[in-house]
């Protein structure tokens, strides 16, 4: 039994969600999106594999999933692998596409086929459907996500879905049915598409999906060079127009190949939403019959068609430079079938061709009914329970109903019908979010009110304490400011007087300094005069000594006198009178001489007396000089001690006169600013009530 489920080809990185819901927005079926979390995840049963989202978020929250890592690790262990390459391969190298299938025998592929010829055995497919059927309509299935929406979403337009493979599956069973050298070989798609997985799992042929984008990458990151590499043809036979098939209107063209006027009566139409808006209501169209002359919708997810698919580069580029390759592609194609003869002729030649490599039932193809998997996802709500899911989200008038797709779904209703499946909620919308802003305004508005009447109050009570404590505060501080000046005027003559002494001192150290220096001086005087005294008593002493020797000459004169006078009386009187003469002269001389000395003595022996008593007194004097010289150091020692002091004290003055100016001052700014504070309290208060009368209309 075939599968309903569908395999995963888009993965969520859930770190990088911001939960933008850009992802929502694009999704071209909303609902396998679950918005209703801090990040939106996805349902794979219900996720078409578009790739919208993909391109859609800036944050790299999703990425698309491929068999590349397989498929290289299958080549590296050396499994026979054939690669069958869509024919978008032209927009990825321009004009050296065909160098692309030289790297890929490099790395180990064993042939390379080409899709477009696919695309040609696909249109063969659909024109004999129409032939042998005549259908109504033939709705095209190149692209596995239209299949997977209207299998899903729209599984009454399975009829008209061309029971025929796509070009991919084509070339896959033409290699499997014409090309039993590569029997037991694994096929891998070298594919501009992560849906193209789903088709695969779906008719159960096709190894590999790999994207266009994995091989760019691999090549990027290995420094490969595709215009290094030789070109080579593909193993498959050459397409004509079908090389057009990736382009919008290529399946339209190559039909016009054998109906010239298919354009007439075909639908081109492509890219999200607008595809998914068509098919959508596609179903009533025809059975109202509005759409009779059209019997084939050529459709695509991608705008750009398949050179735009999402495991492609090529979505930022220019339209016209991309699919400039695909027409020079074309022409070269077609020319090659016309260089042999007529365009008749080269038809004839690709008919014939195409009928080697065409079998009638080996490229039907058949669907799954998978509604289920959104039955089984999403409940349709009733109206009655979307009206009441609109009502929660306060949507009660019809102006109330926006449509503006801010919250990613198209309408208010579709959002309403997410919410009811849980996969979204009311918070993502912005007219709930501003009517639940109203609300909760309005619910805290009493109790705002109630809260300000509370801190009014409690704020006034507090600022009347304050208020109070500020004008105490002030009386204190011009009391202090009165104190701080009479205690200046107090230092200032204290520093004054101090100043004074100072003055006085240093005077008297002046004075102090010369008595120093006079009584060192007279000190000296003194030591000398003492000196003095000394050499006179000493010379006092010689004197007395000498008037000795002379009392005693003067005692032998006399007795020679005496004996010279005894002599001349024996002498006679003629001798002897001259001599008695001259011996009463010595004698009177000596006793002249010894009575001086007697007086000499005396006065010598009174003037020692008094030597003697300066030297004592002199000796007196000495040690009075001495106690008034040490009384001098002394003094002037206390004096300059003195001096230092008031001279530190000076200074000291100075700088509490200096420091009680600054404090002057600072209590004056101080006094300013309590005043102002006053005055700012009071304001504050006026404030207060002003603010109270009116906050309740503010809010």
């Amino acid at each position: 039994m075939r599968q309903t489920t569908l395999r995963p080809v888009i993965r969520v990185i859930q770190e990088n969600c911001v939960n933008c819901h850009k992802c929502i927005m694009v999704c071209p079926v909303k609902m396998c999106n679950n918005g209703s979390g801090s990040t939106v995840e996805f349902n794979s049963d219900l996720c078409l594999g578009c790739g919208e989202c993909i391109h859609a978020c800036d944050h790299h929250a999703r990425i698309g999933l491929d068999d590349f890592d397989l498929f290289m690790q299958a080549l590296k262990g050396g499994t026979n692998i054939v690669a069958i390459v869509a024919p978008a391969i032209a927009t990825m190298f321009g004009g050296e596409y065909l160098k692309f299938n030289g790297y890929l025998k490099k790395i180990g592929v064993k042939a390379i086929f080409d899709v477009s010829f696919g695309a040609e055995l696909t249109v063969k497919s659909y024109l004999a459907y129409q032939k042998q059927k005549q259908p109504p309509l033939i709705i095209a299935q190149p692209c596995p996500c239209l299949v997977s929406f209207i299998e899903i979403y729209r599984p009454q337009l399975l009829p008209y879905l061309a029971p025929a493979d796509s070009p991919m599956v084509h070339t896959m069973k033409m290699i499997k049915r014409f090309y039993p050298q590569y029997a037991g070989y694994k096929i891998a798609a070298i594919s501009p598409c992560y849906a193209k997985r789903r088709e695969f799992d779906a008719v159960g042929i096709g190894d590999y999906n790999v994207s266009f984008k994995s091989m760019l990458d691999h090549l990027e990151n290995t420094q490969e060079k595709i215009s290094s590499y030789t070109p080579i043809p593909y193993d498959s036979p050459p397409a004509e127009r079908a090389v057009l098939f990736s382009s919008p209107g290529g399946l339209m063209r190559t039909v016009e190949r054998y109906d010239l006027s298919a354009s007439s009566h075909t639908r081109k139409i492509e890219g999200s939403p607008e595809v998914y808006n068509y098919l959508a209501h596609l179903d009533k169209a025809i059975k109202v019959r509005s759409i009779s002359h059209y019997n084939l919708v050529d459709c695509l997810n991608c705008k750009m068609g398949c050179n735009g698919g999402p495991a492609t580069p090529n979505r930022k580029k220019q339209l016209d430079e991309i699919e400039m390759n695909i027409e020079r592609r074309n022409n070269a194609a077609k020319a090659y079938y016309r260089k042999h003869g007529t365009e008749r002729s080269a038809k004839r030649k690709l008919e014939k061709l195409l009928d080697d490599y065409w079998q009638e039932g080996l490229y039907d193809r058949s669907y799954i009914n998978r509604s289920e998997l959104f039955k089984r996802n999403v409940k349709i709500p009733s109206r009655k329970e979307i009206t009441g899911i609109l009502v929660n989200m306060y949507k009660t008038q019809e102006r109330d109903i926006l449509n503006c797709s801010s919250c990613g779904y198209e309408n208010c209703e579709q959002m309403a019908v997410a919410i009811f499946n849980g996969l979204n909620q009311p918070e993502n919308c912005r007219h709930f979010l501003d009517i639940e802003k109203d609300l909760i305004n309005q619910q805290h508005k009493a109790e705002l009110d109630k809260m300000i009447t509370s801190v009014y109050g409690h704020i006034r009570e507090e600022m009347h304490k304050s208020i109070q404590g500020i004008d105490s505060l002030t009386k204190l501080i011009n009391e202090t400011a009165t104190a701080i000046l009479t205690s200046t005027t107090v230092v200032e003559e204290m520093v004054e007087n101090v100043r004074s002494v100072h003055n006085t001192l240093e005077h008297n150290a002046k004075n102090v300094l010369k008595l120093n220096t006079s009584s060192l001086e007279g000190k000296s005087r003194i030591t000398a005069i003492g000196t003095l005294i000394t050499d006179v008593a000493t010379q006092s002493d010689v004197l007395i000594q000498a008037c000795k020797v002379i009392g005693d000459i003067a005692d032998e004169t006399n007795i020679l006198g005496m004996n010279a006078a005894i002599e001349a009386a024996h002498a006679g009187e003629a001798i002897g009178k001259g001599f008695a003469v001259v011996a009463g002269e010595i004698r009177h001389l000596a006793d002249n001489s010894g009575h001086q000395a007697l007086e000499i003595e005396k006065s010598l022996k009174s003037i020692k007396r008094l030597i003697d008593s300066s030297t004592e007194s002199s000796g007196h004097a000495q040690v009075q000089f001495d106690t008034i010289v040490s009384l001098a150091g002394a003094v002037k020692d206390e004096e300059l001690r003195i001096k230092n002091a008031v001279e530190t004290q000076n200074n000291g003055g100075q700088q509490i006169m200096q420091s009680l100016k600054t404090v002057n001052s600072l209590i004056l700014q101080i006094k300013a600013e309590a005043t102002a504070l006053l005055e700012s309290g009071t304001t504050v208060l006026d404030n207060i009530s002003f603010l109270k009368n009116h906050e309740s209309d503010r809010i």
